[in-house]
């Protein structure tokens, strides 16, 4: 996973600072990349002109169904297998490359080392691979059900969900708590992870996703099992591989957690867009004064700025479109735009303004 945007752009002030010999940065355009699972293409957005759209055709039949972006390289899961798509030379860089175990893709996403994982939540699995040599680099098990994926002071971690399968309705699932393992800790077998490998975290489990924030903490969304308002945000300590705190209030089943450095963003589809504040330590707004979302999410980001772009899901049938949900950096809503019928991930990066030269 690269390097927070917020984290570059500290990076970039302090190296401008200390070195003034330095050749002149290299600008950069902001994009959003919008994945539709049907419909053949990437949608890449810049995000100070979101009337502009541009398309790349991927040349794929298969259903797509997850996303990862480093840079203008994207990572792309396609059933069991993933490729690769260079957003500003329009053009695929890895064919699908199949990962074991065999199983559903649910998340990818770029490691430190520059490999790509892929979480297989139905078979434990958590392979990578290499996007420069376009080879599957290992298969990795980890118990519990790999659901996302998050770096943080050079660990690469891995969130499991330790879901439970529910009988006879969702909302009367048995709740389990999370964790997060570490690379390190994935084995060559479907094993269970010792205690020193993994980072417990409280109840009410089924954790969806992570993010690192510019505080130097983790911040990972339990969504629970479907009881009404019973999410919980765990705010942990990379170095100290521990949970330092929970906070409470962040809806029902909520699936999506993005942050802009400062603010960490959830996203229900019961509920909609919560925001804890890191500076503060205080829940912003919790599941009782979320900003209404008119739609199911199926995706969250924040820009550099702290633009919150909240995806909502199409019909994935001709009768209906998806769109994106544009929150202006005080989280008022500032307008949409209209995709395709089944858009399933979102993601922002970078791309060289020397390299973007879309011309559709």
């Amino acid at each position: 996973m690269r390097m927070g945007r917020w984290s570059l752009l500290a990076v970039g002030v302090i190296a401008t600072a200390c070195a003034p010999t330095i050749g002149p940065v290299i600008p950069s355009v902001q994009v959003l990349v919008v994945l539709d699972s049907l419909d053949d293409t990437l949608r890449v957005i810049p995000v100070d002109s979101p009337d502009v759209m541009h398309r790349i055709l991927l040349n794929v039949v298969a259903p797509k169904h997850a996303l990862a972006l480093s840079g203008q390289i994207a990572a792309i899961g396609l059933g069991s297998s993933a490729m690769t798509v260079d957003l500003a030379r329009r053009r695929t860089v890895c064919a699908p490359v199949p990962l074991d175990p065999p199983g559903p893709i649910s998340a990818l996403s770029f490691a430190d080392n520059g490999f790509v994982y892929a979480a297989k939540p139905t078979v434990n699995g958590a392979p990578h691979f290499d996007p420069n040599a376009c080879g599957a680099a290992g298969q990795g098990y980890v118990r519990g059900g790999p659901q996302a994926f998050v770096s943080a002071r050079s660990t690469f971690f891995i969130v499991a969900a330790n879901g439970i399968p529910c009988a006879p309705l969702p909302a009367n699932c048995p709740v389990a708590p999370s964790w997060l393992a570490t690379s390190t800790s994935q084995t060559s077998g479907n094993t269970p992870l010792s205690p020193s490998d993994s980072i417990p975290l409280s109840l009410p489990g089924n954790a969806q996703g992570a993010v690192l924030a510019a505080d130097g903490f983790l911040y990972v969304i339990n969504a629970g099992n479907g009881r009404q308002q019973s999410a919980r945000l765990s705010q942990v300590d990379p170095v100290q591989k521990t949970e330092r705190n929970v906070y409470n209030g962040f809806g029902t089943l909520p699936q999506y957690i993005a942050t802009d450095g400062t603010r960490v963003f959830v996203a229900s589809a019961a509920e909609g867009l919560m925001v804890y504040n890191t500076a503060t330590n205080q829940v912003e707004r919790d599941a009782n004064a979320a900003i209404p979302l008119f739609g199911s999410p199926r995706g969250l980001v924040a820009d550099d700025i702290g633009r919150v772009y909240v995806l909502i899901a199409g019909t994935c049938s001709p009768a209906g479109q998806g769109s994106i949900r544009i929150f202006g950096t005080d989280l008022v809503y500032k307008r949409g735009v209209t995709l395709g019928r089944c858009p399933v991930a979102i993601g922002v990066t970078d791309i060289p303004a020397t390299l973007y030269h879309f011309d559709n």
